[in-house]
């Protein structure tokens, strides 16, 4: 079972409308609403295509052969309401004649689809609807099926808002520190050099737990979001630790300012590459990388033994 992101259908149905306002114009693309009589099969249509498109995002996660069975059974149903809605859909349609419907959802893996697909145009030919033509087709699209630059255009604009990851619990971070003994040996180590010695080390080893979990669960949902933008904050945050690496810990900057200094540069990286993040997402993706490097050994400070 793949962990990929679950998208709600209308925020879905919204994406698509950039994707297809990009492939064919603003002008050019039709909504069809299904609140007030609608549904009939169609969510959008192109006049100057003479395509029709019907949106669909399974809840995720889900394994290949559910999400194959899932988008079988939406496409007979549409397409069944794409031919019982003769007299609705011809007054709709118009003028336009329709040749391609496509399914537009999030993944498509699995060529059961495809076969099916070709099934069901057959008999949407065989219906001599008067709004489709002799070489209808109906396909299956993802957004594989746009260009780069229209996939990262409508990821910008779903990211103008902040992006919700899920925060690590106490019991998280608890199972994890139990699981993970020589990591907490390391940040430990390290941490006794930046706490005095009437902090705590305990207090600190758990809140970076946490920094690092939450920061983990956040680019997990980006990934699936937005797997562009998420490709570009990873690359970002691998150049900064590669150099770190090279570079080697200061010889004498005491760990406060070591920290910061490790923190400005890399959230500074990171506006330059997403800048469509909020403030919020890249303090917790920083803030985390941070402390996956204290973790795993990549950053530290002096006094070294």
């Amino acid at each position: 079972m793949e962990s990929l992101d679950s998208w709600d259908p209308n925020e879905w149905e919204e994406h698509v409308h950039s994707l297809l306002s990009d492939r064919h114009g603003p002008l050019e693309v039709q909504p069809v609403p299904a609140r007030h009589k609608g549904d009939w099969g169609v969510d959008y249509y192109s006049l100057s295509a003479g395509a029709a498109y019907q949106c669909y995002a399974v809840q995720e996660p889900c394994t290949v052969s559910d999400r194959a069975s899932k988008q079988i059974s939406k496409i007979t149903g549409d397409l069944a309401k794409f031919c019982n809605n003769r007299k609705k859909l011809s007054a709709l349609f118009g003028e336009t004649v329709i040749d391609r419907w496509a399914l537009i959802v999030p993944i498509h893996d699995s060529v059961s689809v495809n076969v099916h697909l070709t099934k069901k145009a057959a008999d949407v030919r065989s219906s001599n609807l008067p709004y489709t033509s002799a070489n209808f087709q109906a396909l299956i699209q993802c957004p594989k099926s746009f260009t780069p630059d229209s996939v990262r255009a409508a990821e910008a604009r779903r990211l103008v808002q902040r992006v919700i990851g899920q925060q690590a619990t106490s019991d998280e971070r608890r199972s994890w520190a139990a699981n993970q003994i020589s990591l907490v040996k390391n940040l430990q180590f390290k941490l006794a050099k930046r706490v005095p010695a009437t902090g705590s080390i305990d207090e600190g080893i758990d809140e970076t737990i946490g920094w690092f979990l939450t920061g983990q669960n956040l680019l997990e949902t980006l990934r699936g979001k937005a797997p562009f933008v998420y490709d570009q904050v990873s690359s970002a945050i691998s150049q900064r630790l590669e150099i770190l690496k090279f570079a080697g810990p200061p010889t004498a900057t005491p760990a406060d300012l070591f920290l910061r200094s490790e923190f400005d540069g890399l959230k500074s990286e990171l506006r330059k590459v997403a800048p469509t993040l909020s403030e919020e997402n890249i303090h917790i993706i920083t803030i985390g990388a941070l402390a996956e490097w204290l973790l795993r050994c990549p950053l530290d400070f002096p006094p070294y033994v």
